[in-house]
Formats: structure tokens, sequence, C-alpha cells
């Protein structure tokens, strides 16, 4: 399972640092870190500010190998 945080770039807003903690907290880890206009060229000029992806992921089977249900 994969989830893409967006994020300000150069100063940090409460509800992403929140939910940056919670995404770890229950099992995602952080894989990469990539710049909007990289990734989704068309919608970055079009922010109020200048923002970075912080992508996370977490697998879908249990520590035993079972299938998460």
């Amino acid at each position: 399972m994969q989830l893409e945080l967006l994020v300000p770039r150069g100063w940090s807003h409460p509800s992403k640092v929140f939910f940056g903690e919670w995404y770890m907290r229950i099992g995602y880890k952080v894989t990469s870190t990539g710049s909007i206009e990289d990734l989704y060229p068309e919608p970055a000029p079009h922010l109020a500010t200048t923002c970075d992806f912080i992508i996370y992921r977490k697998g879908l089977t249990l520590e035993d190998g079972s299938a998460r249900r």
C-alpha cells in the first residue's frame, strides 16, 4: 500500500506533521521524498507554495506471511 503526503517545502504545516507521524505509527515507512515538479509537473505551478511528496509504503501481509484482513 502506498500513501503520498504533499508537504510544503521549507516549512511545516501542523496537519502534515500529524499525518506523517500517524502513518509511521500504523506501520508505514518513508520510501522516498520527491519534488512535485518531478512527479506531477502540470499542477505544480498552481499550488500556493512549493511542495514535495513524501512517499510512505506498507506491506499488505502480516509478519507471519498471512494476508491482512
